[in-house]
Parts: C-alpha cells; structure tokens; sequence
C-alpha cells in the first residue's frame, strides 16, 4: 500500500470497522477490511503533455468508470479536472480519490502541486519507464494520452513501484537530475558512435580494419578524420603525414605503424565516389556532437557528484570495485535513505531487479524476469557495479559462473550479471548503508569485521 493513501484509508478503515459483520471461521477481518478499502478506491491516471492532459478512472475491479481528454494544463483545467474526478466518485459510490502522474519534464509540476492542495485527493508519482513497461505487460503497441492515462492508472491500481520524491533534500533531488542527464547523453553518444562506425564501414573501412573496437574514437583518430575521410585522401596525404596528426593527439598509443598499415588498407579498399561531400560532412558532425555530449556528460557528473561528495552514504559506496562517479551518483541520488526500506530484498525490488510473483488460490507463479520497475537509472548503475564486482570479487566471480554456465551463452552473461547486482544491492550495499560499515572483497575479512565490530558493542 502507497504511504500517499494510508491516511485515506485509517480514517476510512475506523468508519468501516463498526459495519463489518461479526467475526466467522475462515474469514480474516483485517482481509476483509482491506478488500473493501480497494473496492472504495478509484485510480485515476493522468498523461500530461505541453498545453492539455489526459486522465481515465478504474475501480479496483479494472472497470473504466470515465475519462477526461484535451483539459488544458492552467488552474481552469484543473478546476474541470477535480470537478470531473469527485462527480465520478459520488456517481460510482466511492470514498477515496487516488491520481497517477509520471515525472514528463516539467508539465507536469503545476497540475501536481494543485492537487496537493486538494484535501480528499492521493497522489502518487511514477517513473516514465514504468509506464512503458506497464505498455508491454498489457500489450499495448499503439501509444497515445487515453492509452498512457490507462497504463498509469492500472500502476496504481496493481502497487507498482512509484517514483522517489526528495523534497526535503534539494541537493539530493538536483543531483538527481544532473545524473540522469549524464545517463541520457551517454546513450546518446553510444548511439552517435554506432553511426559514426557505420558511416566509416561503408565507406572508408580502411579506418576500421585499423582502428577496431574503441580505437576508433580516440582523439587521435577523431582529429584524423577532421581532415581525411576517404582511402583516396589518405594515399594522397602520405604516411609522414598521417602520422603527425596521430602522434600530435597521443603519447605513444599510435605512430608510423598505424599509419602504413592505413594506406596498404587504402591502396586495397574499393572506393565510393557518389556523395563523398555529404558522407565527409556527416563523419565530421557526429564527431562534433560525440565530442560536445561527452563534454557536457562529464560536466553534469562533476556538478552532480560535487552535491553529494561529502554524504557518507558516497564515502561508503566509493569503497566498491566498480563504483565510480557515474555510478555512485545514480545510486546515492535514486535511493536516496536507506532507512525507508525494511530490508535489502525491498530496496533490490525498488530498483527492478527482483522478479514478479502472482498468487491464485494456493498456487504461486514467480516470474523468470525482472519488473524493471522502481528506478531505471539506479538498476543500471547496479548492473554496472556487478559487472566489475565479477573481475575483482572472488565470490562474485563463482556466482557469476555458475549461473552462467546454466544459461544460454549470450543470455547467460545477463542473466548472471543481474542476478550479481541483486544479491550485491539486497546484500551488500543495503547492509552497508544502515550499519555504515565499509565494503569487503574476501568474506573472511567481512566476518572478521563484525566480530570485532560486535565485541566492541558489548
């Protein structure tokens, strides 16, 4: 149950408790009471875009009680809106007013901090991830507001994992949003450099028979293709040259070598001369917006990190293998304290990385895939750490096999990989965290550790 809607439902819950029917064998009270506290309940999910919102209301029983489409985002719209929803409620016989809303930039702010203002209202706030995942549970490829409204109002509905308000710790919220935007640039520089190989294959592969894997956007190589782009530009340029350029941008990574094995490549590629002006231009702008997005990203990190470097919690994790600047700021910025999880398996399902269960009757389905719920950005930094903790960790690195080896072998390296960030966030960092105790790579000085530290206690 959302803490957004405890206080609806104790006042409500004291109300009911005196028209409950007397106790019987096989009947729980407390059951009994929670069940009609959901049935009492309308969810409703609002999409909210630039200039309108969408909003579309369930029961507890998935029924689509009404909907609400092109309101305009400005305090009139939100007076229809909170009109619309207590109608609906009093028409339907329904006592709590419960209201789903994702984290869409800022557009959404005003119609948030209206309804925080309503006494009889609920809110509760959700990851924009989340709603896609909700998409593809319930098979929903064709995506518009009414669709989106829906999605948020079955999250509601069905308890998924809401999105973390740090209104008290403004650093802490700003750190945040620095770390995100480094996550959101970095997948855009990933994909700049994947049409960056592309382009290069196609039409110079010289440079990537040369220059594989990584090489390819080292300084040096970025500062070479400023200047030449096609095999033709390379053999007309010479190896004197070619390698000034590549020497002027390293120490000694690459020199005269790379640059004859360059033209032999060129002397043997077949060449392209159609659109060559279009393809040089396209080459140069990618480098220019992989080379500003990295500058922004590590600006963003560093201001970012500078918010929380002092808190402990940042002290503690920077003891990891594994967990640097970028990784540290996600989890300390997305999890925020510790203290509000009641144990490591909540704060791993936080961050989506356990797997669903469904009970029917006597019967439990366990799901064999993680939610994916909680906090994108936290479950990949998690993710992240596990995949150094499996080089470093020996115990890591026997979990890591042995799930592995039972896998497909593409599969199986994500599976186990997951399966490390799980048992290191429900295990390690949460035990970390609230015994502020640092990390340990053997598990006998883990144990070692807490002999002394419980002697000193006593």
């Amino acid at each position: 149950m959302y803490r957004e809607l405890q206080p609806f439902r104790e006042a409500l819950s004291q109300e009911l408790k005196a028209t409950l029917p007397p106790a019987s064998a096989g009947i729980d009270p407390n059951k009994l009471l929670e069940t009609y506290l959901d049935r009492l309940t309308m969810f409703i999910g609002v999409d909210v875009a630039d200039q309108t919102f969408t909003a579309l209301a369930l029961d507890a029983g998935r029924e689509t009680l009404g909907s609400l489409d092109g309101c305009a985002n400005e305090p009139g719209g939100f007076q229809r809106f909170i009109a619309w929803a207590r109608a609906l409620r009093d028409q339907h016989g329904l006592r709590i007013i419960a209201v789903a809303g994702e984290t869409t930039g800022v557009y959404y702010w005003a119609l948030w901090d209206f309804l925080g203002k309503q006494p009889d209202v609920a809110r509760v706030l959700y990851n924009p991830r989340t709603t896609e995942h909700m998409g593809e549970v319930l098979s929903k490829k064709v995506r518009n507001e009414l669709v989106d409204a829906l999605l948020l109002a079955e999250q509601l509905r069905l308890g998924s994992t809401p999105e973390v308000l740090l209104r008290d710790d403004a650093n802490l919220l700003t750190a945040r949003y620095y770390s995100r935007a480094a996550r959101d640039l970095a997948q855009q520089v990933n994909r700049k450099k994947n049409q960056l190989r592309a382009l290069l294959r196609a039409y110079c592969p010289p440079v990537c028979q040369v220059f594989p894997g990584g090489k390819l956007h080292h300084p040096a190589v970025y500062a070479l293709l400023q200047e030449y782009v096609f095999p033709a530009d390379f053999l007309q340029a010479g190896s004197e040259t070619l390698t000034a350029i590549l020497t002027a941008h390293c120490h000694d990574i690459f020199g005269s070598n790379e640059a004859d094995q360059l033209l032999v490549a060129s002397r043997q590629a077949v060449t392209r001369s159609i659109g060559q002006e279009a393809i040089r231009r396209l080459v140069r702008d990618h480098i220019q917006d992989i080379t500003t997005f990295q500058e922004r990203k590590a600006l963003y990190l560093k201001t970012g990190y500078a918010l929380i470097k002092d808190r402990k919690e940042t002290e503690l994790l920077r003891t990891v293998k594994g967990a640097g600047v970028s990784n540290t700021l996600a989890l300390v910025s997305e999890i925020g304290d510790v203290s509000r999880f009641s144990s490591g398996e909540h704060l791993a399902s936080f961050l989506g990385l356990t797997t669903s269960k469904h009970i029917s009757g006597a019967t439990l389905f366990q799901s064999k895939r993680i939610t994916k719920q909680g906090s994108p950005n936290g479950r990949y930094a998690a993710v992240n750490v596990a995949q150094h903790l499996i080089r470093w960790v020996p115990r890591y690195q026997a979990m890591y096999k042995r799930i592995k080896d039972r896998k497909p072998p593409r599969k199986g390296h994500f599976v186990a990989l997951v399966a490390v960030a799980r048992d290191f966030v429900s295990n390690v960092l949460y035990d970390m965290w609230c015994n502020q105790r640092p990390f340990f790579v053997e598990v006998d000085e883990y144990r070692s550790y807490r002999q002394k530290h419980l002697h000193s206690h006593d």
